[in-house]
């Protein structure tokens, strides 16, 4: 049985490259977002309710 060539060889595409550079760009920015904006929303969930009634 032969094997099947699995991968092609293509040319690179400066296009293609820059929208997958884009693309981890905008990953990289949402995992800080949200590793800031996560345990801040817990912190909430926990502290909130006693920072109300110290408001009130």
């Amino acid at each position: 049985m032969s094997e099947k060539k699995r991968f092609q060889n293509q040319t690179l595409n400066s296009d293609d490259y820059k929208e997958t550079e884009d693309g981890a760009e905008t990953l990289k920015n949402g995992m800080k977002l949200a590793a800031f904006l996560v345990p801040a929303g817990l912190a909430l969930k926990k502290y909130g309710p006693k920072l109300l009634k110290g408001v009130k």
